[in-house]
């Protein structure tokens, strides 16, 4: 199945991808998920180059993302 960039499972995977980088490895589980979302946001926000619509989408697409990947993991740590 092709996940297409901006959408929730797209950036579900990225943020899953993230924690489980060697640096973020060594943090509980709810530390590497709040490092991974924010780093995953400040991405969007700082770096990748778009319309301000499109980047407020992107956005909400990874609150809803980081929502879900928190609510699968309640009770991991």
């Amino acid at each position: 199945m092709t996940v297409l960039f901006g959408t929730v499972e797209y950036f579900e995977k990225e943020i899953v991808d993230q924690m489980s980088t060697e640096k973020l490895q060594n943090l509980t589980i709810s530390n590497s998920l709040e490092f991974a979302y924010s780093s995953v946001k400040n991405e969007i926000m700082n770096v990748f180059i778009c319309s301000d619509i499109f980047r407020k989408d992107l956005l909400v697409n990874i609150e809803k993302a980081y929502e879900k990947v928190r609510s699968s993991m309640v009770g991991v740590d």
